[in-house]
């Protein structure tokens, strides 16, 4: 039996080797295709000419300079951070047999694999770059990538990184300096040698992108049919899974997970720049010996293990399955163990009530302490059941004393809630009968919020009537005082139109304010009718805007409207909804500071739209925004603004009745009045 799971396990290391050893001796077939312009090409390739051009106008001018700074020292700083990008970039090209240039400055020639057949007929990219004395770039030819331009330091995004961190003052003005008076022909034949910067720039590099994805798809796909063939007990009896199963499931997933990812991403790296030619003259550059068996092996050794980590998670999973799901969850995961230990303890306790734990406690207690009694008598004599009798009940003695001591914090905390103390005091928490703690602790926290909102009920009431009595003397003192104007038989007529005109005012005042009482006692009574439709808010908004313009111009307010294109219906009663607005408006009239803007928003979300009005207050907002929507309550606390004070009580009831919310924001001096109702 033995011989058997060890020849499956090898078949599977034996199977990982074959997958390895066949994408590894696919890799100098895959067919790689050029690209058709020069913008496409790999942005190395770019980079590298763009370095290449900095360098060669340095060798031919030694004083040029990449950058213009007003400090000396970030140009020098600069120009010797970007020697290595420069050498490196050279170095590629120089020695790339595919790529060929011509550089002329002033009376200089520099040349490299530049002949006469080096032209656009024989080009697969040619170009001719001609910067002018001030810098300026002209193009010809089909190599005209917009990077040559150098008339931006962040399109050089290598230069812009040094430069960055070079930098101390980022206020500091620099700017790239691009060569003068320079002319750079570029060649890149259209046969092309195998390998190097330029090859696996100009063709289509992403190519090894799908192979590998390809491969490693299929391969997993072989050992996956390979193992789901296999018995999993019989590699389960393996050692090597046998360790693996011994270890809890929450351990293996993250561990071979994040192996395995680790594994297939770094396999991935490597196979990528092994196809693009850049890991073995990478290899042969610094001179390490038999370079090409050595790519083999590293990309062989990657491509297995890859596989090997992806057959332990398919093996893992198919494990997890066919061992019974539920089993797997309960056995071989630490938190199924946990949850099984809580389970098997909430259900011992369910099959008892207080009064049968107790007894069966006491029976349990007595059969243990008769077995004890009796072998210390049996084995040890009497004198050992004198002292068991004698440590029985010192131990029982101070159980006891604790039971008493923590039944008298009890009684006090419940003395402390019967004379209105209902504050939890953590000296004042048993470890007896848990649960009654916690009835206890929401007793109290219930007692003393109920004694808060009785309070706050009885100031709010206290309170409203101090201002109805106030809001209905004014005006009704008003008309008083009026009518026995009225009553002098020496009134001149324009006098006696002008208090015709405040009696009128005054009585519009009281009317306004017993209309306002009546609209919230029937909202809060619930004894109101609507008369519901479907209302686009957007549309209503607006009109209602339009409708109290000019009551906004007087205070010199210019209303902001952020609204959604399309329509928004919403079920509700039209007449209170603009009540709603009109209340809102006419409360953003009174408070806001004159000549600011008002900003009116509407917002859908998923189920709901939200309308949110906000101004500048003149006056400090020093109030809560919770008690500013109650009956009587204003933010005008002198009383000098006309109103009732139930303007918001009428927009947060109307609000209320129709299924939707009113909130009040405060922002410093900015007052947010915040209206939702739910979308149809």
């Amino acid at each position: 039996m033995k011989q058997v799971q060890n020849l499956c396990f090898s078949g599977f290391l034996l199977l990982c080797a074959i997958c390895s050893a066949v994408v590894i001796f696919l890799y100098p077939r895959i067919q790689f295709s050029s690209v058709t312009e020069f913008d496409e090409v790999n942005y190395e390739l770019t980079e590298s000419i763009e370095w290449l051009i900095l360098g060669k106008m340095q060798q031919m001018d030694p004083s040029y300079r990449f950058i213009h700074s007003s400090d000396p020292v970030l140009e020098q700083n600069v120009n010797d951070a970007a020697q290595n990008s420069i050498r490196e970039s050279i170095y590629l090209l120089d020695n790339d047999e595919n790529f060929a240039y011509r550089i002329e400055w002033n009376d200089k020639v520099l040349n490299n694999h530049f002949d006469e057949e080096s032209n656009a007929k024989n080009a697969l990219f040619y170009g001719e770059l001609t910067y002018d004395e001030n810098g300026n770039l002209r193009q010809s030819g089909n190599m005209d990538a917009t990077e040559f331009s150098f008339l931006s330091l962040y399109n050089f995004y290598t230069l812009d990184g040094i430069v960055s961190n070079l930098m101390t003052d980022y206020d500091e003005d620099v700017e790239l300096n691009p060569p003068t008076d320079l002319k750079v022909t570029l060649f890149i034949p259209k046969e092309m040698k195998t390998g190097g910067l330029v090859y696996t720039s100009v063709y289509n590099d992403s190519v090894w992108v799908p192979f590998v994805l390809l491969a490693l798809l299929i391969s997993s796909f072989v050992i996956g049919v390979y193992l789901l063939l296999i018995s999993w007990k019989i590699l389960a009896k393996t050692q090597f899974f046998k360790t693996i199963l011994s270890w809890k499931a929450e351990f293996n997933i993250f561990f071979f997970g994040t192996l395995t990812i680790l594994v297939i991403s770094v396999c991935m790296y490597i196979m990528g720049v092994t196809i693009n030619d850049i890991l073995l003259p990478a290899m042969i550059r610094y001179g390490l010996p038999a370079a090409g068996v050595w790519v083999n092996i590293i990309n062989f050794c990657l491509f297995f293990f890859s596989l090997f980590f992806i057959g332990i998670d398919i093996y893992y999973v198919k494990y997890s399955l066919c061992s019974g799901f539920v089993r797997f969850l309960k056995e071989d995961t630490w938190l199924g163990n946990r949850i099984m230990e809580l389970y098997g303890g909430i259900k011992d306790l369910s099959n008892y009530d207080l009064d049968q734990k107790i007894k069966s406690l006491i029976l349990k207690g007595v059969l243990l302490n008769t077995a004890l009694m009796f072998l210390c008598a049996l084995f040890w004599g009497w004198l050992l059941v004198l002292i068991y009798g004698v440590v029985s009940y010192i131990f029982l003695l101070h159980q006891a004393q604790r039971i008493v001591k923590e039944y008298d914090k009890l009684l006090v905390r419940l003395d402390r809630i019967a004379q209105g103390d209902f504050k939890v005091d953590d000296q004042y928490q048993t470890s007896i009968l848990p649960s009654l703690q916690e009835k206890l602790d929401t007793v109290q926290e219930d007692f003393e919020e109920a004694v808060k909102e009785r309070v706050r009920s009885q100031n709010l009431r206290t309170e409203l009537i101090t201002n109805v009595s106030h809001d209905l003397k004014t005006p009704l003192t008003g008309i008083k005082s009026y009518l026995e104007l009225l009553n002098d038989s020496q009134l001149s007529a324009e006098d006696k139109e002008e208090y015709l005109i405040r009696l009128n005012q005054y009585t519009d005042r009281l009317s306004k304010l017993i209309e306002d009482l009546f609209e919230v006692s029937k909202a809060n009574s619930g004894n109101i009718q609507l008369e519901t439709q479907n209302v686009d808010i957007v549309s209503l908004v607006e009109q209602v805007l339009v409708e109290n313009e000019t009551m906004l111009e007087k205070k010199g307010l210019s209303p902001v409207i952020r609204k959604p294109e399309e329509p928004i219906l919403c079920l509700l009663d039209g007449d209170k909804t603009v009540r709603i607005f009109e209340n809102l408006l006419s409360n953003v009239a009174k408070y806001a500071l004159e000549n600011t803007r008002v900003f009116v928003t509407m917002e859908k979300n998923q189920d709901t739209v939200d309308i949110m009005i906000q101004n500048i207050s003149k006056t400090p907002l020093d109030f809560d925004p919770h008690d500013i929507t109650e009956r009587f309550v204003r933010a005008d606390q002198s009383r000098h603004e006309e109103g009732s004070g139930l303007g918001l009580a009428i927009v947060k009831s109307f609000c209320e009745i129709q299924n939707g919310s009113f909130t009040v924001q405060l922002d410093g001096d900015v007052f947010k009045a915040i209206v939702s109702f739910s979308v149809k």
